[in-house]
């Protein structure tokens, strides 16, 4: 439970982030030699009336193990904050795809996207969509949402993303 001090979750806005539905990204493991460059089996999902431009609302992960991606953060490696929104994005993306390319994944493996935004304004969906949309899938963009926060774990941060990622077996 939160207490008066805290900036309560159950005060965000929250807000789908649009995207389109693609085909499935898969590979038939038996026609591949090397694993590392097998694709996990992921299947975008948007029922007829529901879709909501520019996101997948749902993915089905036929094959591969699940990673969890943590909240990646606006800090370079030298320990500093990028400054403004654009570059917080761009240094955030860049973070998680530094770790999805440690397990031997990228942005094509990725399903499920949260971008925490502080004090968000809906004049900033169009840079946050720019931005997002360099790194992932458009063919298959991952199920997404975007909530506006009223705080980050530091008072520099303005964006965090943390995202689900499926590698393949």
């Amino acid at each position: 439970m939160l207490n008066s001090k805290s900036k309560k979750l159950s005060a965000l806005s929250v807000m789908s982030i649009a995207l389109f539905s693609g085909a499935a990204c898969a590979q038939d493991p038996a026609n591949s030699e090397d694993s590392m460059t097998q694709k996990a089996e992921i299947t975008a999902v948007n029922p007829p009336g529901a879709n909501i431009p520019g996101i997948s609302q749902a993915m089905i992960v036929e094959s591969g193990r699940l990673a969890f991606l943590s909240g990646h953060v606006p800090i370079g490696e030298d320990g500093a904050f990028a400054q403004g929104l654009e570059a917080q994005l761009d240094l955030v993306f860049s973070n998680l795809n530094s770790t999805l390319s440690e397990m031997g994944a990228d942005f094509d493996n990725v399903v499920r996207v949260t971008i925490y935004v502080r004090d968000y304004d809906i004049k900033e969906l169009p840079t946050i969509r720019t931005v997002r949309d360099k790194y992932v899938n458009a063919e298959r963009p991952p199920a997404s949402a975007l909530i506006g926060v009223d705080a980050l774990f530091h008072p520099d941060a303005i964006v965090e993303i943390d995202a689900v990622a499926v590698i393949p077996e």
